[in-house]
């Protein structure tokens, strides 16, 4: 068995997909130690696997950091952004499961399901 979280990040501002947007996965280990696991950047024409994993010691906690400054700053569209970037934390339980992480970001706020 394995499970996967496969995710999104739709654009508010500009109603469409954030494709381009680049992200950084953290594992976070005892809630204090943190573990580069992957950068890459958001395409909306892939699968956008963010994790995957197959055995009980690659589940646990996470946080994807999306660098939305970068991101907006690219529609030259004088966008003032509130932070460079934002941390949005998650946790991978069960191995059986698949599950999709929707974030909708704005230069301002985001939000997120699970």
């Amino acid at each position: 068995m394995s499970g996967k979280i496969t995710f999104a990040v739709h654009d508010e501002l500009h109603n469409q997909y954030a494709e381009g947007i680049k992200y950084d996965l953290w594992r976070i280990d005892n809630n204090t130690n943190r573990i580069h696991v992957k950068n890459d950047t958001f395409t909306k024409n892939n699968s956008n696997v963010l994790l995957h994993a197959h055995t009980n010691e690659e589940l646990g906690s996470f946080e994807v950091i999306l660098y939305i400054k970068d991101y907006f700053d690219k529609f030259n569209e004088n966008i003032h952004v509130q932070n460079s970037r934002i941390t949005v934390p998650f946790g991978m339980n069960e191995l059986d499961k698949d599950y999709e992480l929707n974030i909708f970001i704005t230069p301002t706020s985001y939000t997120c399901t699970l």
